[in-house]
């Protein structure tokens, strides 16, 4: 089981701790986490952006896709949009979306005091242990 910290924007991360948001999409141009790092078992350390972790969520199994073009994410899009709970923007956002990573979560944790992070660049996911 590896560990992951992963970065949520508040309206998403309130989603994941409630258990309404079962499922996370992370899209790319380029093949970088947690495109081929992620796996059923691993545990999702998350958090805010420059905020501490407050929380923890399962990986339940784990979907890639790659070489996706537009019919592709519309397939996608139609599939999982009501689990992701992601808006319009979203969408036009990842439009040119190469690889897809879709993550389905169980047993989200709040925790009672937060935890300082180990991530310190900008990016959205960070693998801490395989």
């Amino acid at each position: 089981m590896a560990q992951h910290v992963v970065v949520f924007w508040p309206k998403e991360l309130e989603a994941v701790l409630n258990g309404t948001k079962i499922v996370d999409a992370r899209l790319s141009r380029a093949r970088i986490s947690p495109f081929g790092a992620v796996s059923h078992g691993d545990e999702l350390l998350l958090k805010q952006p420059g905020r501490p972790i407050v929380g923890k969520v399962l990986v339940d199994n784990v979907l890639y896709f790659e070489n996706l073009d537009g019919e592709a994410l519309g397939k996608l899009r139609k599939e999982y949009a009501k689990d992701l709970g992601v808006d319009e923007a979203f969408w036009k956002q990842k439009v040119d979306a190469r690889f897809a990573t879709i993550i389905f979560l169980k047993r989200p944790q709040r925790f009672v005091a937060p935890m300082k992070s180990p991530k310190r660049d900008r990016s959205a996911w960070m693998v801490l242990n395989n």
